[in-house]
Formats: C-alpha cells, structure tokens, sequence
C-alpha cells in the first residue's frame, strides 16, 4: 500500500535529500517527487511552488537544530560546559548536514519570503538568545542585557558561518573535521566571552 502523500513527508524526504549536497541546484520538484514515488504534480497540493518548499524545509531546518541544541545542553554540568556544548551543536548540525547549512546560509531562495519562517526564525533567535543569556548569568553571575546578548550572539554565530563556508568550500586551514570543530567551537566561545565582557 502506498503512503500518503503529505507535507511533514514531503519536507522529510527534502531534508534527506539534500542532507550531505554540496550543490542544491540540481534539486527540483520532479526530483523530490521521484523520491516521494508520486507525480510532481501532486506536490502542488502542499505547496504553491518549489521555492514555497524550500522556505519550509529551512523552518523544519531551524527546528531540528533546536531540538539537537536542548538535547545537547541538557546534559551540561556547569555553565562552562554549557557554552561548549551550545557552540560545538552549530558545528555539528552544520557539519553533519552540509546541505542543510547551504540551504540555510548559502543558497538563495527567493525574495517571497513566507510570514511563517519570518516567524520560525524570529523566535529561533529569541530561543537562543536565551540560552545564552542563561549560560552568561551562569558563568558571570549578573542578568545581561538582552540587546548585547543578541549582538554578541549575531557577531559570533557570523564566524561560525564564515569558518563552515572556508571548510565546505575546500577552503580551509584544518583538513581534520574533528579538529576543525574543536579549535572553531574554542574560538567562539572565546569571541562570546570576549565580546560579552567589553564595556
């Protein structure tokens, strides 16, 4: 018996396949509905165009990071531990899912925006920014201001995703990716510190 065609199974099946891409561009409605074994056609039910697809795969992107990052953080002891394990989660969920981190950062959607991943990523950001609000009080003992919190998080996280775009394009200066993750997790946890404890 076939399997319903829906679309939680539509955006799961574009996840998988463009998981470990180095290039999405070859990746169409036709392809995903080949996957799907249905008429691309079929597709069009779900959503109003293929970039309409995309914009929810990148929502269902930012809410499995999400759900790495509280797993992973979970089982932090100290505050210390925390801000590791908080920064080592980008470097996993981006380095374990290449083509996830292009389509997140590197490939271009479309200018039509959907209100619904306005949202997604808005309170993505706001979720983060709490946890490293939490994890400063624990490693400083004062409340931060929520302002600095996101400025420091924003200058941070644009390193990450400047250092991930150097390895993925074969433009790196560590070819070990454990290591790789490793020495970019210390450096931004050293760029957070740093950052948060300017006057």
């Amino acid at each position: 018996m076939k399997k319903q065609i829906t679309k939680d199974r539509i955006i799961a099946t574009t996840l998988a396949l463009i998981q470990d891409q180095n290039d999405l561009q070859g990746l169409n409605l036709r392809e995903i509905a080949r996957a799907l074994g249905c008429a691309h056609t079929n597709l069009y039910n779900h959503f109003p165009s293929y970039t309409g697809l995309l914009w929810e795969t990148l929502s269902a992107v930012q809410t499995k990071f999400m759900a790495v990052l509280k797993e992973n953080i979970s089982g932090a002891k100290t505050a210390e531990m925390k801000l590791r394990s908080f920064f080592s989660t980008f470097l996993q969920v981006y380095l374990d899912n290449k083509g996830w981190f292009r389509l997140a950062w590197l490939e271009y959607i479309g200018d039509n925006r959907p209100q619904s991943n306005i949202e997604t990523t808005k309170r993505t950001r706001e979720e983060l920014d709490r946890y490293a609000a939490g994890i400063w009080e624990g490693i400083s003992g004062t409340v931060p201001d929520m302002k600095k919190i996101s400025r420091v998080m924003h200058t941070t996280h644009c390193y990450i995703i400047g250092e991930i775009s150097n390895y993925i394009s074969g433009r790196r200066l560590i070819d070990n990716e454990a290591q790789f993750k490793k020495n970019t997790a210390r450096e931004a946890m050293r760029l957070f510190l740093l950052c948060m404890r300017e006057r």
